[in-house]
């Protein structure tokens, strides 16, 4: 079975989320089930910020890993807006995506093009699965970006597909034959 996308959306300000989500669907995007607290925690976690926050430890410890758990439970492609992780560091993305195997991760930045997107998170994640966008896009903009992410995504896997499929069928053909 193909993985599912999880398109992780990094940039100066969180997406509005309940603005994106019909645009979202058409492309067979889902929301995973989870609050605003939950994100900000999850956050706080990875940046290991929580001092700063004002918070223990263990106030924040497994929100990243009870979202990364949501986007599995969706069973679909999922998006999620984390603002804060532009600023993680090598070893703080490294943490993010390690609870993110099993689904493909893409990037969205919305960082524009005035500002380089973070090398932390691009050294990490192969260049085409990496999208800079301006960081001017409302919300629906932005939902169409993603969901159009999304369709050339699935367009790729099928054709991919299809080429295997070809390349049996070939195989199965000269085996006949001999």
């Amino acid at each position: 079975m193909a993985k599912h996308l999880f398109f992780l959306h990094l940039g100066p300000e969180a997406a509005d989320l309940a603005a994106m989500s019909d645009a979202l669907h058409l492309g067979g995007v889902a929301l995973p089930d989870v609050d605003r607290d939950l994100l900000t925690h999850a956050d706080i976690e990875i940046r290991r910020a929580h001092r700063r926050a004002g918070l223990k430890r263990k106030h924040v410890e497994g929100s990243w890993a009870k979202v990364c758990r949501a986007a599995f439970r969706t069973r679909s492609h999922c998006f999620v807006s984390m603002p804060g992780f532009f600023g993680a560091d090598g070893k703080q993305a490294a943490l993010a995506l390690d609870g993110l195997a099993g689904m493909r991760v893409i990037l969205v930045l919305t960082s524009g093009f005035e500002v380089e997107p973070p090398t932390a998170w691009t050294s990490l994640v192969k260049d085409e699965r990496t999208h800079v966008l301006p960081s001017h896009l409302g919300p629906q903009q932005l939902a169409a970006q993603v969901a159009r992410i999304a369709l050339i995504e699935e367009q790729a896997r099928l054709d991919k597909r299809l080429v295997k499929i070809g390349r049996r069928r070939k195989k199965v053909d000269r085996q006949l034959a001999a």
